[in-house]
């Protein structure tokens, strides 16, 4: 049973890759000594895509982090993060844990979201076969507009093919988002929490 998930989730990586790549992707490499070596990313806050009639308040949380190879200058990406839902009572109904390491990055020139009807312009993803740990609870939420059962891990880690993009400054064609930069992480093909940035840091 495990071999097959973890089956199921590389092909669930490989063909995300598969459709990252289908866009015009920009290498991403560090060989110059004056350029960045290292990238760390926070998000933290409300989250702009979960809700629900029993639902109060909905958090994400989310770090980041590429590292570029001093010699060669290939990247390496790493993420975890954790969404918590509490209903009207403000007690906390809804846990997912994520965790991501030495995972691909890639940059994205353009890439249409058909949620808030935009081209983001370079974004950075990473994506990988990682692992997420939820608490053991069925919970039904709106997620962009459908009704979804949130994942039950029943309290276990499980492997999961998982998923970071990053737009540093919010920007789009024609202009930039009104709350600046966003991180994005969770499950490919699945949910996942989204908030501001509270750091994007470069050295």
């Amino acid at each position: 049973m495990k071999l097959k998930i973890k089956m199921i989730t590389v092909l669930t990586v490989a063909m995300f890759l598969a459709n990252i790549l289908a866009f015009a992707t920009t290498p991403v490499k560090a060989t110059d000594p004056d350029q960045i070596f290292k990238i760390n990313i926070i998000a933290k806050g409300l989250d702009q895509d979960i809700s629900g009639e029993e639902i109060s308040v909905v958090t994400t949380f989310i770090l980041g982090k590429i590292e570029f190879d001093k010699i060669t200058g290939e990247p390496l990406g790493s993420v975890n993060f954790h969404i918590k839902i509490y209903d009207e009572s403000h007690e906390k109904i809804y846990s997912m844990k994520g965790a991501l390491k030495d995972a691909a990055v890639m940059v994205i020139p353009n890439f249409y979201c058909t949620v808030r009807e935009v081209y983001w312009t370079n974004l950075w993803f990473i994506v990988g076969t990682g692992k997420i740990k939820t608490t053991n609870t069925i919970i039904t939420v709106d997620y962009r507009g459908e009704t979804i059962t949130m994942p039950n891990t029943e309290g276990k880690y499980i492997p999961a093919a998982i998923f970071m993009a990053i737009s540093p400054y919010g920007e789009y064609v024609g202009g930039v988002w009104e709350t600046g930069g966003w991180a994005k992480a969770g499950i490919y093909g699945g949910v996942g929490g989204v908030s501001s940035l509270i750091k994007y840091f470069e050295r």
